[in-house]
């Protein structure tokens, strides 16, 4: 989950403990999607890297922060945490999600096609230890996935030159939100979508920010929530693969905002559509546009 900086007090130091026996091993990093690129060696020498390490919390400590600059990220080894992200406008926390032992928060912050900037804060509920990653070692999980992606295509091309699956093309060939689209688009549609991951909890969208883009699920599950009066979540829906959200704050005649908060349920990938190329679907096609300001 990406959400904010270490809190770092005038003693953090001496809050780094030395690693146990048990994280010798590399089975902490292991089940984290982030890091599946990595071999064993790989990840021994993230979980022994002097700037990586256990720290201790104590209860109401504030680990990250909500839009401070991310330089980290954290797997719970012990203990609960709190998120939580400021109610509108105002600065009131209101809590959101609970992290346990083996969950992990931090890395959306890192990814290099993201803000650089955590979208909630993490407070200890309890006395809490936590292993901490920096932000290098995530780059380099990241540029070595895209390594063997890219090994992956070469091998799919040399087997079948003339076809090439493609999911976001076969993907959006499948919605009636698409169907205007010509076959040079839908040819091109590498060059003009991009697509995001997005880990269990992290936010995909804020309310009342600026939409610029469409999302479609392309695997994962995400849920639309707001805040009532009281600061309690109200579920709005809850996403599967093929639906798509974020398109009302780019209506032509909306105010722009996001007007409800998006967040992954699962480790969720997404097709991120620009603005133009929304405004283009509803300039071709009548019935999708009609449909989306019904629903407005």
């Amino acid at each position: 989950m990406g959400y904010s900086k270490i809190y770092r007090q005038p003693d953090i130091g001496n809050r780094i403990l030395t690693m146990t026996d048990s994280l010798n091993t590399p089975d902490l990093l292991r089940n984290i999607p982030l890091f599946k690129s990595l071999s064993d060696n790989d990840l021994v020498n993230i979980m022994n890297a002097p700037e990586n390490g256990i720290e201790e919390y104590e209860p109401r400590d504030m680990v990250v922060r909500e839009a401070e600059v991310g330089d980290c990220m954290y797997i719970i080894l012990d203990g609960y945490l709190e998120v939580s992200i400021r109610s509108g406008s105002s600065d009131r926390e209101v809590g959101i999600a609970t992290l346990r032992p083996g969950d992990f928060f931090g890395e959306q912050s890192l990814l290099p096609w993201g803000s650089g900037r955590r979208n909630a804060s993490v407070k200890a509920l309890h006395s809490a230890k936590v292993f901490r990653i920096d932000k290098k070692y995530v780059l380099l999980a990241i540029k070595r996935d895209e390594e063997e992606e890219d090994e992956d295509s070469a091998d799919i091309t040399a087997i079948n030159p003339k076809f090439e699956p493609d999911e976001v093309r076969d993907l959006t060939m499948e919605m009636p939100l698409f169907n205007s689209l010509n076959k040079q688009e839908l040819a091109t549609i590498r060059d003009w979508t991009e697509v995001v991951t997005f880990g269990p909890g992290d936010f995909v969208l804020k309310k009342f920010q600026k939409g610029e883009h469409l999302y479609v699920i392309l695997d994962g599950r995400a849920e639309v929530f707001t805040l009532d009066d009281n600061g309690e979540v109200l579920i709005l829906a809850e996403l599967n693969a093929g639906e798509f959200f974020g398109e009302q704050a780019l209506m032509p005649d909306s105010k722009g905002k996001r007007n409800a908060f998006v967040r992954a349920n699962d480790t969720t990938r997404l097709i991120k559509i620009p603005k133009e190329y929304f405004r283009l679907i509803l300039t071709r096609d009548d019935e999708i546009a009609a449909q989306l300001k019904k629903a407005q």
